[in-house]
């Protein structure tokens, strides 16, 4: 799970930052304003190649280990890393619509707008053979119209923990659906104790579940379909929780920080898989994975995937030599993608193959989350853009921390979210 942390300044050629090139496998070490730069030595052609600030100690050295060794294997390619504190997003909004941006770099899903301003370019030749091998959810909010245009590199699994020794104590069986949910949370609520966590404002890590957990889907293609009874009904039901003060909220930690897990101040609690060793560091095996439970009599299980893909810039005078680098680092490397995935963080490779492989994810806790993972993951689409789900979110909010009658609510939200989908550029 990547810590963003506070903002900077920046215009379109600077930012503060740390930014190493990569010459023939040596490295170039400077901290500077100005995250171009240009190759020397025997390198024709220099890619920059920027990650936003991972929270997990040593993926800055990995990522500058892997870019020396690709020019150690290719020395007419030099690779400059630029490491982006702060806020990552905005940064490169503001520096991608530039042929002097990245070449290569990080996101989370590739929009429509994305594809149209030609901030991305298909790499389904790169894939090739592997694409049948790469997580279906991981893939999806990266492809429009057939064409793929970024490679995932790593998913993140999102799903609860919940305390085996606090159920135990308060004689509470594994919620399996919401209402067993709700009742849970507020048998589990007791002195320092709050029932469940999912977000500091008390819908965070929540919002997007619903739809899938009563066997729906906030889009149905370019339509918007996330005003039905049943969703509206599971809105409800989960409201409950807020109002009968069973949620923790205002924690000095947010959801994805296992601190209020760990510390007991709740029991349950929405969070990742990157969190779990330090969880089975301080609490043994006092704790077990469920995934959010279903709701109504069509209702699911759900785990969501999140995570990081990689993309080549549109508008890079280098598109060739950029996805050869994206297609070694992510499609044939495989000892990189397993080192990325779980030496640092805990996450799941999204190629199937090498997930199935990887030791880490072969017993324990790992490979519940895993299974979990490959039996209930979901995941929005590319659709699902912000300006598409903002109307959702605020929807959301109303009607679990004010009340809000959730039906009309979302019906008013959801003429909202359909007219910022329309406004999407159809690519």
């Amino acid at each position: 799970m990547l810590a963003m942390r506070g903002t900077t300044g920046l215009t379109r050629r600077r930012f503060l930052g740390t930014s190493l090139l990569f010459v023939g496998g040596a490295a170039i070490s400077a901290c500077t304003t100005d995250p171009i730069g240009s190759g020397s030595g025997n390198a024709k052609v220099t890619l920059n190649h920027w990650y936003h600030e991972y929270g997990e100690q040593g993926t800055r050295e990995a990522a500058m280990r892997y870019a020396a060794d690709y020019t150690k294997e290719n020395p007419d390619v030099a690779v400059k890393v630029t490491w982006v504190p702060g806020d990552y997003k905005t940064k490169l909004q503001s520096s991608v619509l530039t042929p002097e941006g990245p070449d290569v770099y990080e996101v989370n899903e590739v929009t429509p707008d994305m594809v149209a301003q030609q901030q991305v370019v298909p790499v389904d030749d790169i894939i090739g053979e592997a694409r049948g091998e790469l997580n279906e959810h991981a893939v999806s909010p990266l492809t429009h119209s057939g064409r793929t245009y970024g490679v995932p590199m790593i998913i993140d699994v999102m799903l609860l923990y919940y305390r085996k020794s606090l159920l135990a104590a308060a004689g509470v069986q594994p919620p399996t659906t919401l209402v067993d949910l709700v009742s849970a949370a507020a048998k589990l609520t007791s002195g320092k104790t709050k029932g469940i966590f999912v977000g500091n404002d008390g819908v965070a890590g929540m919002r997007q579940l619903f739809p899938f957990s009563v066997g729906q889907s906030a889009l149905t293609d370019r339509t918007v379909s996330y005003a039905t009874p049943e969703i509206a009904d599971a809105l409800t039901v989960a409201r409950r929780m807020f109002t009968d003060k069973s949620m923790l909220l205002g924690y000095p930690t947010e959801w994805y920080d296992p601190g209020a897990f760990i510390s007991g101040a709740a029991a349950i609690v929405w969070g990742g898989l990157w969190a779990l060793p330090q969880i089975q560091r301080e609490l043994g095996d006092d704790f077990g994975l469920i995934p959010w439970p279903g709701h109504g009599a069509s209702g699911r299980p759900v785990v969501i995937l999140g995570g990081w893909s990689q993309v080549v810039n549109g508008k890079s005078q280098h598109i060739d030599e950029a996805k050869k680098y994206v297609q070694w680092l992510w499609l044939r490397n495989e000892e990189i993608q397993k080192d990325w995935a779980l030496s640092y963080g805990f996450h799941v490779p999204p190629r199937a193959s090498l997930a199935a492989s990887a030791e880490p994810l072969k017993t324990g806790a790992a490979k519940v989350a895993v299974d979990l993972l490959n039996q209930y993951g979901i995941r929005n689409t590319a659709l699902w853009a912000p300006s598409v789900a903002k109307p959702y979110e605020d929807a959301v909010s109303d009607i679990i921390k004010k009340n809000a009658d959730a039906l009309p609510t979302l019906t008013e939200a959801a003429r909202r979210s359909q007219a910022a989908l329309d406004q999407l550029p159809k690519v």
